[in-house]
């Protein structure tokens, strides 16, 4: 009997010494968690600052990019409009002759986002709307860029060879340097007016469409700019 009793006891303060390794080593696993959550915490806040300051930078660039191609458009219409017109008013004439060739290509920064993903630690932020958003930033701009780059390269094969032919591009009084076009005949302004529609078609894809990209990249960089910032 004192051999069981003292049996007993050894059992007792055995099963005690586990549990207490037990609970020792719960309270550790807790603790190493705890210091894990809050340096992802601190990681995630780092890397939504600096997504945050880069894509405000990207939405100005965007916006000033839409702004250029629409002006682009109108001026691309207004010519169509009234090429044909006796009473223009020469410095009207002279502005869409101008802002109808502006041809610009939108390249934002993705330094940030590059960063979160070449890391390995995208799981670190925790908004899953926002995580989406930026895998799917790369695929959103290239989808929207192809328009850009289709018009761009008008630019650089039809607009620029016309203008070095046609016009005075480097003329003293910059103001006059579309001027030629009031004394075409009729041949060339055909010509002329061929491209101004198909610049104008190009346009219409990037600022006109219902379906367009444009739309689809503003909405995006509204929502990464908002869940990116300081809460």
């Amino acid at each position: 009997m004192l051999t069981e009793n003292k049996f007993s006891k050894y059992m007792l303060y055995a099963i005690g010494e586990i549990l207490l390794v037990v609970i020792g080593i719960l309270i550790a696993l807790q603790i190493n968690n705890w210091n894990e959550d809050r340096k992802d915490k601190r990681l995630e806040q780092n890397y939504l600052s600096k997504i945050h300051e880069e894509f405000k930078k990207n939405k100005e660039q965007f916006d000033l990019t839409i702004s250029m191609h629409k002006q682009s458009y109108e001026s691309s219409n207004w010519i169509i409009e009234n090429y044909n017109k006796l009473d223009i008013n020469i410095d009207t004439l002279r502005k869409h002759l101008l802002v109808f060739r502006y041809s610009y290509t939108y390249n934002p920064s993705k330094s940030s986002i590059d960063a979160v993903i070449n890391s390995g630690k995208l799981g670190v932020i925790r908004d899953n709307e926002l995580s989406n958003k930026l895998i799917e930033w790369h695929e959103l701009i290239t989808d929207y860029q192809e328009e850009e780059i289709i018009s761009r390269n008008f630019f650089d094969k039809f607009i620029v060879p016309f203008d070095i032919k046609h016009f005075t591009i480097y003329s003293k009084d910059r103001n006059k340097r579309f001027d030629n076009y009031l004394n075409f005949n009729e041949e060339t302004k055909n010509e002329f007016l061929n491209i101004v529609a198909t610049k104008n078609r190009m346009l219409s894809q990037i600022v006109a469409n219902p379906g367009n990209e444009y739309k689809k990249v503003n909405e995006t960089l509204n929502i990464i700019i908002s869940k990116s910032a300081k809460k």
